[in-house]
């Protein structure tokens, strides 16, 4: 399984150093190959840090990579996804998937016509907290997700919702696969020309209701997860791997207990290029990749709320 990845800019440069430890296991599941980028002297840094080839153009790749990630800015991902499916190479692509849903929907159709794997970087179903969390709650009555972040202008382009709040979206919605329907939502612009912040709620047929609040002009980073459930209220800090859980307990004077178990941060970037990686290969052991379909259904959400908001910016 030969790999490449598209775009080696700042967070492209990451997936290069998780295909090239996964190339230099015992037992590697892909050769990686090379590196793509528009900017050419970017390619050969990046390439030549982790021996592998340096090319300026998509079309370059073609008989030489059976699978890619893509990793280049959100505008680009429908075409070149689209590019690479046409010529029967697998694709991983950064979240969201694409801008529109319909065009999540073409590459979805396009990769199961050709019977390719398509994923998404959703890496927060990774997260050793998350899935911690998953493991112990039992019937979820509230869930609320928080990701603040100070301003970066990388992302930018598009709004917090496609650049923050779908993390949490994709989380929610692997977390409850019950019919939902969005019951609020609120977003703000203030330092660019799409939303900086914003907050909805969402109510299941299970029962469960939730929040999800973003904001990418925040003082501070957090990323955390609050889950009530009917033994107790828990809180995943998706940052440090801490799994704290606060419950009743049998005393008269002392009559709350808080537990805090840590479980490392992990690597979420690296179990997601495995999975995606293992998805190809049909190995269903370990984490299961995050499809194509999940990406397209995380970016229906963000269309609701955009809808909702009466606005497509």
């Amino acid at each position: 399984m030969r790999t490449a990845v598209v775009g080696v800019g700042y967070l492209g440069n990451f997936h290069a150093q998780k295909y090239k430890a996964i190339s230099a296991a015992a037992n590697p599941l892909c050769e990686f190959v090379a590196v793509c980028d528009l900017n050419a002297t970017q390619a050969n840094k990046v390439a030549g840090d982790l021996g592998v080839k340096a090319v300026t153009k998509p079309q370059d790749l073609v008989g030489m990579v059976d699978a890619v990630t893509i990793a280049t800015i959100t505008p680009t991902h429908f075409e070149l996804a689209q590019f690479f499916l046409e010529n029967k190479i697998h694709v991983n692509v950064e979240k969201p998937i694409c801008l529109k849903t319909s065009e999540a929907e073409i590459l979805v159709k396009l990769a199961e016509k050709n019977n390719l794997t398509l994923c998404v970087g959703h890496s927060e179903r990774y997260n050793p907290a998350y899935q911690e969390l998953c493991k112990n709650i039992k019937d979820p009555e509230y869930i609320e997700f928080n990701r603040y972040a100070p301003f970066k202008l990388r992302g930018s382009d598009v709004s917090a919702l496609h650049d923050l709040m779908i993390h949490d979206i994709d989380l929610m919605l692997a977390m409850d696969s019950s019919p939902y329907k969005l019951v609020s939502a609120q977003a703000g612009k203030m330092v660019t020309k799409t939303f900086d912040w914003c907050s909805a709620g969402f109510q299941f047929e299970s029962g469960l209701l939730c929040q999800i609040n973003c904001s990418r002009i925040a003082k501070e980073m957090v990323r955390a997860i609050r889950a009530i459930d009917h033994q107790a209220i828990w809180i995943a800090n998706l940052q440090t791997g801490d799994l704290e859980k606060t419950f009743a307990v049998d005393h008269p004077e002392h009559p709350v207990g808080v537990s805090v178990v840590n479980v490392g941060r992990g690597d979420n970037l690296l179990t997601e290029t495995e999975a995606f990686l293992k998805a190809i290969h049909k190995n269903r052991t370990g984490p299961a990749a995050v499809t194509g379909r999940d990406g397209m259904k995380a970016l229906e959400v963000v269309d609701q709320i955009l809808q909702h908001l009466g606005t497509k910016s």
